[in-house]
């Protein structure tokens, strides 16, 4: 009875916020906090890729960046890329149902849907490498994730997240045995006497798809992109999606907990850092002392061979990437506090997105974000074709801010217009017509709305 009449108010009593037309909840649909989240990741992607050295005009080759921006690009470093990976993994788990759990052919219809997408996406990454000098990059390796999540798809998000958090740990334990142990562990790929075939011709080289699959998984060295690295990312954001992110109070539980684990990351990290002194162990191995880097002779004056290299302190495991000097793959403090940052983000974001007021701000980066493929895959071209840049052999080309500036309010207005009328980006409609083609029938909607 009590609950009656608090339901039967009268119609005549509102409250002030809900007078505010800012303050309405966005219409069913895209969660728009997802895009806002993914247009980020991609610019800061971009941002990395157009090798920024100066603010209106880039620095002289050979000399070096401006130190305001060294330091910008040590701050984004591989942390743009974390927010795309996370989003992978959310992505997998709301094209496989979210919090509704799929059985049967509904499973199965979807699980073959993820499939053709990644086959889609393998094939633009060939496209890529027959464009420009970008054989192996994101799009492989994000074919091959989609594949890999499926089956870790079914399982609970307490399950999820416990092995993500054992990851976080494990992984980068992982990727400092590695480097002690060396050639002796006999799966990991070395680095190839010529570089692998690009483009479409990976196809026609059987010979190579091993030595493709190890890099893809494990690197090359011990600081290269790989899926090992990725792990923890692409599991939280598995656990992620299979919430209700349109539930308020899970949204709020993201923040003060995504918060809480970056902060407490963080906190141990400096403590290890300076007063227990795993800085200065991490640093040595970053800078070792010039007579040891030096090629050493013998006593006829004959180079002898160089001492070896030196190997990754574990005490990398507690230290920062930034700030602090550890290689931010092997490092799990730097691990845990990217995961907890981009939880609360995420959270924030979709809490953002529904207000009125919020949505038409950041509108064009919305829809920048719904069509990420097609500018992920655009950039390429613009930094190929459109704004190339040259410099001296041996020497690396650099951008201005500038010129990044120009990329990101060309890519943000066109996207504001094309959604205005279009639902799709171009390589999403495409990616879209093919899973449909190929895989046709209906799957219910999962309750967290329509997929990002």
């Amino acid at each position: 009875m009590a609950s009656t009449a608090v339901q039967a108010r009268n119609p005549q009593e509102t409250h002030a916020e809900d007078d505010d037309p800012t303050n309405r909840p966005a219409p069913k649909g895209r969660m728009l906090g997802i895009d806002v989240l993914r247009a980020l990741a991609i610019l800061g992607m971009v941002w990395l890729h157009f090798t920024l050295t100066g603010w209106g005009s880039p620095t002289p080759p050979g000399k070096p960046a401006d130190s305001a921006l060294s330091w910008i690009n040590g701050l984004l470093g591989t942390r743009s890329r974390e927010i795309f990976f996370l989003l992978a993994g959310v992505t997998v788990a709301l094209l496989t149902g979210g919090t509704s759990v799929r059985r049967g052919r509904e499973r199965v219809l979807a699980w073959k849907r993820v499939a053709v997408r990644a086959g889609m996406l393998f094939v633009l990454a060939l496209v890529l490498g027959e464009l420009g000098e970008w054989e192996i990059q994101i799009l492989h390796y994000y074919a091959l994730w989609l594949l890999l999540l499926l089956p870790l798809s079914v399982l609970r998000v307490r399950t999820l997240l416990i092995i993500a958090g054992v990851l976080a740990v494990l992984c980068p334990a992982f990727k400092i045995a590695a480097d002690h142990a060396g050639a002796s562990w006999g799966f990991l790929p070395g680095l190839p006497p010529e570089q692998l075939a690009g483009g479409f011709e990976l196809l026609i080289h059987p010979g190579e798809w091993p030595a493709t699959l190890q890099q893809v998984f494990f690197g090359l060295g011990t600081v290269g992109q790989d899926t090992i690295s990725v792990l923890p990312f692409l599991v939280l954001g598995l656990a992620l999606g299979k919430l209700d992110l349109r539930e308020a109070a899970v949204r709020r539980r993201m923040v003060v907990a995504g918060a809480g684990t970056a902060v407490a990351a963080l906190l141990l990290s400096l403590v290890s850092m300076y007063p227990l002194g795993a800085v200065d162990k991490v640093d040595a191995y970053k800078n070792p002392p010039a007579a040891a880097a030096a090629a050493p002779t013998t006593a006829g004056g004959a180079p002898s061979a160089p001492p070896p290299m030196p190997k990754a302190p574990w005490e990398s495991l507690v230290t920062m990437g930034h700030p602090g000097p550890a290689e931010k793959q092997l490092s799990a403090t730097e691990g845990t506090f990217m995961l907890g940052t981009i939880t609360a983000l995420l959270g924030g974001l979709l809490t953002l997105m529904d207000k009125r007021r919020w949505r038409r701000l950041l509108r064009p980066f919305a829809a920048f974000g719904s069509m990420a493929l097609t500018w992920y895959f655009g950039h390429f071209l613009w930094l190929t074709h459109l704004a190339p840049v040259s410099a001296p052999q041996g020497e690396s080309a650099g951008r201005s801010v500038l010129s990044f500036a120009v990329f990101a309010v060309v890519s943000l207005t066109v996207s504001l217009l094309w959604r205005t009328w279009l639902r799709r980006g171009p390589l999403e409609w495409l990616v879209h017509h093919a899973v449909t083609v190929a895989v046709p029938g209906r799957v219910r909607r999962h309750r967290a709305g329509r997929s990002n």
